[in-house]
This record gives structure tokens, C-alpha cells and sequence, in this order.
């Protein structure tokens, strides 16, 4: 258990994190100070999705899908992170991936307008043939 002081610092870096996600060239800053915070605080949901959409920020979109990963994992019904995966893994070409992601979203109820934003750019990047009936993405074919 962690003690009540210690809340209150991890908290204390927290609310110094958040606002240098806002400014340019200190977003490196706020991604060292949330991620000190998620090591000691593993369980501390709001800043591992803070420490992802840092890592977005920074450009780093395979350490932001393991930190909305974490998020997931302890909160599956976190929206702003199944949408952060959804993104993620959209842009990094693994579209049943992102669109799994997606409909999670919006069974946490995450705005549907960018969710139909989202689902219409996948529509532009795979063709229906590539579909099941469902909407997830037929395997590509790999003979290695």
C-alpha cells in the first residue's frame, strides 16, 4: 500500500506533467516524469494513458501503444485508450487490430464523430474484399 504522502507527490508530478504535454520542446520532459510515476505507480491508470498520448506527442507510437496496452489491461473499458490503440494501430497498418480497438471505443462510449472519423479513414485503406462479413481484415497471405 502506498502511503498518503506518497499519493501526494506522485499526484504533485502528475499535475506537473500534464502541462508540458501542451507546450512544445518540453513534451520530452512530461514523458520522463510519467514515466517515473507509472514505475512507481503501476496502477496509477490516468498517467500510463498520459504517459502514451506523451509518447504520441513525442512521435513515439510504439512506446504509446504499450503504455494505452497498460492502461487496457487493468481497465478494459478505458475509451480514450482503446481509441489511443485504434489510432495507433491504424497508422502502424494493423487494421483488425484498429478496428477491434475502435469498436471498444465505442462500447466505452468514446465520441462517435471521431470514432466515424476513424472508421472512415480504415474504410479508405482497405478495400472490402480484404473484409468478413464483420469487418475485420482477412489474413494476408504470408508463404514465409
Amino acid at each position: 500500500m502506498i502511503s498518503r504522502r506518497m499519493w501526494g507527490n506522485i499526484r504533485s508530478l502528475y499535475e506537473q506533467a500534464l502541462p508540458l504535454m501542451k507546450e512544445p520542446g518540453t513534451v520530452p520532459e512530461a514523458v520522463e516524469k510519467l514515466k517515473l510515476i507509472v514505475k512507481v505507480q503501476p496502477g496509477f491508470h490516468e498517467a500510463t494513458y498520459a504517459l502514451g498520448y506523451a509518447h504520441f506527442l513525442n512521435g513515439e507510437l510504439d512506446e504509446a501503444i504499450i503504455a494505452w496496452n497498460m492502461t487496457v489491461e487493468a481497465d478494459p473499458g478505458n475509451s480514450k485508450a482503446n481509441f489511443g490503440l485504434a489510432f495507433g494501430h491504424m497508422k502502424n497498418g494493423d487494421y483488425e487490430a484498429s478496428r477491434r480497438y475502435g469498436r471498444k471505443a465505442r462500447e466505452g462510449g468514446y465520441p462517435e464523430e471521431k470514432l466515424r472519423k476513424l472508421f472512415e479513414e480504415l474504410d479508405s485503406l482497405t478495400s472490402p474484399e480484404d473484409m468478413y462479413e464483420d469487418g475485420t481484415i482477412l489474413p494476408a497471405f504470408d508463404p514465409v
